[in-house]
């Protein structure tokens, strides 16, 4: 069995859009980590930059300090000098020596704070005009070169010898967390280093240009280990699982497609199976109730020529079995009627002729069908349907055949007592209306058929309208009194065919009431109120 494609459905869409939203939540959020890791390396190495620059700054002011002390004597007071260089040195504890030469090249000062292993060409040349930080030979130790100038004067040159790591001494304290190196590069050569840059491809670089004394460009470079990088790939996971989820949803919904469109075909096989059953068996029961008919007719019509001395006098031994034949076919004819309007009735093809009704003649003429079977039971038949009532438009077949299966029924199940049939319009929207009324908003004529038989059981109120339903039904041996349990249906379907319906109040013990409501015109409702009306009563005397 094959099945056409078919469209997404609604539960994959919103999947889809949702774990879509999710996947573009997860993309901005890695972009948004891997730019934080980016800004938090660039501002590390830019903080880093200026804190170098105002450390050498820092001390180059500090050299220029030395000035005034080159100047006090001719002699240049040396003492003057130490105490200058002394103050200048606690200030700056990384300092490891500090010279002072003249303009000449002569060192006039030479001061070690801090002995230094080897031996150090110093840049001590004579005529130097311009500071500089250069590195020396052991790559090791740095040295300060600020010339010193005291009213506008040269006065000679300041050198400050430090470790190259006491550069990076400001931004070592501090370090933000995932720095795993930071180092000064002049070119090629590394000055300064703090860390090792070890494992590459989980670390992230940035290099920022550093700004040294004499113009010269260094380059400070920051590394940090990519602390989201278990993050990121936590969140790719979760995409993956995402689109996992999706396709599982979606081949899901696919097995589920499939499989409610095997179970639709399979229904509407068994529903296409069960409607041509259903129409073999009405066809059926309408063939066989119409071919039944006519044998029917032919005995009860030969059974009338009997009873009517065609072929001569019945003698009195002969008269009763032809009369109970005469009940039997009658009986039979009748379930067979029955059985041929539950056919048409389920075929559609029951037809309605609406014709004008006065309703007291109607169930007057009616009731006398039945006048010798209820004297038969010796029951009382009342009849209170008054001339005042407005004329119904239904279909007067089908109104006949309701009421003789009600009255058949209440003298059937009433042992003793009387059955009363009433009649009386019923406005809805007037107060006390009687319970049941189909609707409220329009006028009814409601016909009721009472008895004083056994009574039906709450319970079983709504059964006894089902087909083939019976409460207390009779022996099978006894078919008069058993029925067929079609009566109350065939009454019930032709009622809400004429438009209108069968209400039951009922109790054990207390008899049954049978109300037929039947929709009424407003139109013939007005007439019905101005034939009897004061005025009109008064031009019938008249005339």
């Amino acid at each position: 069995m094959s099945f056409a494609p078919r469209r997404i459905g609604m539960f994959s869409l919103l999947l889809g859009a949702v774990l879509l939203l999710m996947l573009a939540g997860l993309l901005a959020a890695s972009s948004a980590l891997r730019a934080g890791d980016t800004e938090h390396l660039t501002l590390d190495a830019s903080t880093s930059a200026r804190l170098v620059e105002t450390r050498l700054s820092a001390l180059s002011d500090a050299l220029q300090t030395l000035a005034p002390g080159m100047t006090r004597d001719s002699t240049h007071n040396r003492r003057a000098l130490s105490a200058l260089t002394a103050a200048m040195v606690a200030r700056h504890p990384e300092l490891d020596r500090v010279l002072v030469a003249l303009p000449s090249g002569q060192v006039v000062l030479d001061t070690v704070i801090h002995e230094i292993a080897g031996t150090l060409v110093l840049p001590v040349e004579p005529g130097v005009a311009a500071s500089a930080l250069l590195p020396l030979l052991d790559r090791r130790h740095v040295v300060l070169r600020v010339p010193l100038t005291f009213d506008s004067v040269s006065e000679g040159t300041a050198l400050a010898v430090f470790t190259s790591d006491a550069m990076l001494s400001p931004v070592a304290e501090g370090a933000p967390q995932g720095r795993r190196f930071i180092g000064i590069l002049a070119g090629a050569d590394t000055i300064a280093r703090i860390g090792a840059a070890d494992q590459p491809a989980k670390i992230d670089w940035f290099g920022t240009q550093l700004r040294v004394p004499g113009g010269t460009h260094w380059t400070l470079e920051v590394a940090h280990a990519r602390r989201i990088r278990e993050l990121r790939l936590a969140l790719w996971l979760l995409a993956l699982l995402a689109l996992v989820f999706l396709f599982s949803g979606l081949l899901w919904e696919r097995r589920q497609a499939i499989r409610v469109a095997e179970r639709s075909a399979e229904l509407e096989r068994l529903s296409a199976e069960l409607l041509r059953a259903n129409r073999m068996k009405s066809e059926f029961l309408a063939n066989v109730s119409h071919e039944l008919r006519t044998p029917l007719n032919a005995i009860v019509g030969f059974v009338e020529l009997l009873r009517d001395g065609v072929y001569g006098e019945l003698s009195p031994r002969q008269a009763s079995p032809v009369d109970r034949i005469a009940g039997s076919a009658t009986h039979l004819r009748h379930l067979v009627d029955q059985v041929l309007d539950i056919a048409k009735m389920a075929a559609g093809r029951l037809e309605v002729h609406p014709e004008q009704v006065v309703l007291r003649a109607f169930v007057l003429n009616v009731a006398s069908e039945l006048e010798s079977l209820v004297a038969e039971r010796g029951l009382a038949l009342s009849i209170a349907v008054g001339t005042t009532l407005p004329r119904v438009r239904t279909d007067p077949a089908h109104l006949r055949q309701i009421l003789v299966n009600l009255l058949a029924n209440a003298v059937k199940y009433t042992p003793e007592g009387g059955i009363t049939v009433r009649a009386r319009l019923v406005d809805g929207t007037s107060a006390g209306s009687p319970i049941g009324c189909p609707d409220l908003s329009r006028p009814w004529v409601a016909v009721q058929v009472s008895d004083t038989g056994l009574g039906i059981a709450l319970a079983d109120h709504e059964r006894i309208f089902d087909e083939f339903e019976q409460v207390n039904a009779g022996p099978r041996g006894d078919s008069s009194q058993r029925g067929t349990g079609l009566g109350l249906p065939i009454s019930r379907r032709l009622t809400r065919l004429l438009g209108g319906e069968i209400t039951l109040e009922s109790e054990p013990g207390r008899g049954s009431t049978f109300t037929i409501w039947l929709p009424v015109d407003r139109a013939d409702v007005q007439v019905a109120k101005e034939r009897v009306s004061p005025a009109s009563a008064t031009k019938a005397v008249v005339e």
